[in-house]
C-alpha cells in the first residue's frame, strides 16, 4: 500500500536517498588519508617545506550526492588540493604540475590508477565496489601572490592553480580560494547546522550502534549532518543531472558550483526544505529577465535586482566567487554551443523553470515511493529508483524526425513549455468529469486501453503555434507499423473545446514512447519540452 506523506517528508526522504553511506564515506576517506600521507613524503625540489592537502568540494561542504549512473559523470568525486611550499615567482605552473604528478607515477599502484593529464588536475579512478566507482582529483597550487589579493583576509589561503593551456604546451596560473571558500559556505550554514547538529548525530549514532561505525554521538562526522540548505543543493544537483542526462545541451547544465554559490547567497535559514527551495527558486526565477531580447544593461539594476547573476554592459554574464572576485563562473555564458547563442545561460534558467515545476508545484500530501524514485537513481544499487527517464531509453531512433527537417530552431532562453498528463480510468470517455482523472509524470506505468491527455503550458506571447511529436518505440508499435516520429499541428489536431495546447493519445502497445511539445512563432521554433515518457505495460 502506498504511502500518503507531507511534502516535507517526501524531500527528505528523496534526499536522504542521495547520502553517501557513513561506510562508504569512511572508504573515501582512508583513500584520502592515504593519498595525504603519500604526498606529505614526497620531495619536491625547491620547496621550502612539506605540502599542505586538504579536501574541497562537496566532500568538504556536506553537498555530495550518490552518483547518478545514466550521467557522464557516475563515480563520486573526492577533490584534493595539494599545495606545494613554492613561491610563486620563483616558479611556474609547469614545474608544480609535474613536480605532484611525477611523485604519483612513482607510487607503484597510482600510476596503473592515473589518466592522462589534465587541464588543472591529476585524476585517479579507482575500482568500483558494490557498483559505485570514485574518482580522485589532485590539484597542484602554490601559496597566491600578495599582489593578486588586496584584500589580506582573502589573501591568507588563496591559491595559485596550475592550468594547461589546450594542447599548446604551454601552462599559466589560475587564482582560487577553496579553503576560505569553505568557511564562507560554513558560515552561512552556521546557524542551521548548530540547530540539527546534536539530533541527527544521535539518530546516526543509533541507526549504525551495532554496526560499530561510530563509538559515541560525536565520532559521527559533520557530513552526515545536512541541513535544509544542504538538502536543497543535493536535490539540485541530482534535479539537474536527470534533467540533462543524454540532452543534446548537456554540457551546457549548471555546474555545481554556480549551484552551490547561489543557494548559499540565497539561503534565508529558513527551517524546511521546501521552504528553501522556494526563496532559492523563486530568486533565481527573477534573474531570467535578463535574458529578454529588450533587456539592456542599467547599473542601478545591475547592483539592486540582479546582484546574483549579472548580464554586463557587453553582453557578457557574471556570478563572482564570493572569496576570489576575479573568478567568474559565468565566464562561458554567453558563448554559442550548437548554434545556440547564450547556451549556458539558457540551460540555467530553463533549468530553473523545470526546478520549480518539479519542486514547487506539488501537492501538500505525497505519494512518498512514487516523488523519490521521480527525483533519485543510486548508482548500480539493487534498491534503486527508477527515474523519469528510465535507463536504457534511448531518445536517438531512427524514425524520429528532427525539428531542423521542418523549422527554423532558435530556442529563446526566456520562453518556456512544459507538459502535464492525465489518463480517464473510464477509457474513451470525454475527459468532462475530473474526479475520474489521474494525474501522471514522466514515466510513470500506464495500462493498455486508457487515453492521455497532455496539456502543454507556455510563456510565448500570441500568436504561436503548438506542434506535437509522438514517438512509439518497441515490438508492438514496430509489428503494427506505428512507430510514428513526425509532428502534429495543434490547430488542426484539436477540439475547440480542448483548445491548440492539448492532445489526446491512446496507450495501445506495449513498452517506452514519448511525447515532446513545440511552440513555433513566425515559422521558428523558439521553444520545446522536453520527452514526457510513456510506459504502457
Amino acid at each position: 500500500m502506498n504511502r500518503i506523506v507531507t511534502r516535507e517528508e517526501a524531500l527528505r526522504k528523496a534526499a536522504e536517498q542521495l547520502d553517501i553511506s557513513p561506510s562508504k564515506y569512511k572508504q573515501a576517506m582512508e583513500r584520502f588519508d592515504s593519498m595525504k600521507s603519500y604526498l606529505l613524503d614526497g620531495e619536491y625540489a625547491g620547496a621550502s617545506a612539506e605540502p599542505e592537502i586538504y579536501l574541497q568540494g562537496s566532500f568538504k561542504l556536506g553537498t555530495e550526492i550518490r552518483p547518478y549512473k545514466d550521467s557522464k559523470d557516475a563515480d563520486y568525486d573526492i577533490d584534493i588540493v595539494c599545495r606545494l611550499e613554492h613561491e610563486k615567482e620563483t616558479t611556474t605552473p609547469k614545474t608544480v604540475k609535474h613536480q605532484v604528478g611525477d611523485h604519483l607515477k612513482a607510487h607503484g599502484t597510482y600510476v596503473k590508477m592515473l589518466d592522462d593529464e589534465g587541464k588543472r588536475c591529476w585524476t585517479l579512478n579507482y575500482a568500483e565496489q558494490d557498483g559505485v566507482g570514485f574518482h580522485m582529483d589532485i590539484l597542484p597550487s602554490v601559496q597566491e601572490s600578495w599582489s593578486t589579493f588586496s584584500d589580506y583576509y582573502w589573501y591568507r589561503s588563496a591559491i595559485a592553480v596550475t592550468d594547461r593551456c589546450g594542447d599548446s604546451g604551454s601552462y599559466d596560473w589560475s587564482p582560487s580560494n577553496p579553503k576560505d571558500f569553505a568557511e564562507w559556505f560554513y558560515d552561512k550554514n552556521k546557524a542551521a547546522f548548530e540547530d540539527v547538529k546534536q539530533t541527527q548525530k544521535q539518530i546516526l549514532f543509533e541507526n549504525y550502534r551495532q554496526d560499530g561505525l561510530f563509538t559515541t554521538r560525536d565520532a559521527v562526522p559533520d557530513i552526515h549532518v545536512k541541513t535544509p540548505l544542504q538538502r536543497a543543493i543535493q536535490l539540485l544537483k541530482r534535479h539537474r543531472d536527470i534533467r540533462f542526462c543524454n540532452q543534446q545541451n548537456e554540457k551546457c547544465k549548471p555546474i555545481s558550483m554556480v549551484i552551490t554559490v547561489l543557494a548559499a547567497q540565497i539561503y534565508g535559514n529558513e527551517s524546511t526544505i521546501y521552504e528553501t527551495l522556494r526563496n532559492l527558486i523563486d530568486t533565481l526565477s527573477r534573474h531570467a529577465d535578463q535574458m529578454q531580447p529588450t533587456f539592456r544593461f542599467d547599473e542601478a539594476m545591475a547592483q539592486s535586482a540582479y546582484t546574483l547573476i549579472t548580464r554586463t554592459a557587453d553582453g557578457k554574464w557574471h556570478i563572482p566567487n564570493p572569496t576570489n572576485h576575479g573568478e567568474n563562473f559565468a565566464d562561458k555564458w554567453h558563448e554559442n554551443e550548437n548554434g545556440v547563442p547564450h547556451a549556458r545561460a539558457k540551460a540555467f534558467f530553463q533549468w530553473v523553470a523545470w526546478a520549480k515545476e518539479d519542486f514547487l508545484n506539488i501537492a501538500e500530501r505525497l505519494d512518498e515511493e512514487h516523488y523519490t524514485r521521480s527525483l533519485v537513481s543510486p548508482a548500480n544499487n539493487s534498491k534503486s529508483l527508477t527515474v523519469a527517464h528510465p535507463r536504457g531509453l534511448s531518445f536517438n531512433v531512427a524514425h524520429r524526425q528532427k525539428p531542423e527537417s521542418q523549422w527554423s530552431v532558435m530556442l529563446e532562453p526566456e520562453v518556456t513549455v512544459t507538459i502535464r498528463a492525465s489518463y480517464n480510468k473510464n477509457g474513451w470517455r470525454l475527459f468532462s468529469d475530473g474526479s475520474s482523472k489521474f494525474a501522471i509524470h514522466s514515466g510513470d506505468p500506464v495500462e493498455p486501453g486508457k487515453r492521455i491527455c497532455f496539456k502543454a503550458k507556455t510563456n510565448v506571447s500570441h500568436p504561436f503555434q503548438v506542434f506535437w511529436q509522438v514517438v512509439n518505440t518497441g515490438d508492438e508499435a514496430s509489428q503494427a507499423s506505428c512507430l510514428r516520429g513526425d509532428f502534429y499541428n495543434s490547430s488542426g489536431d484539436c477540439s475547440f473545446e480542448l483548445g491548440t495546447k492539448t492532445r489526446i493519445e491512446p496507450t495501445r502497445y506495449r513498452g517506452f514512447h514519448w511525447v515532446e511539445c513545440f511552440i513555433v512563432k513566425n515559422s521558428v521554433c523558439v521553444a520545446r519540452s522536453g520527452e514526457f515518457v510513456v510506459r504502457i505495460v
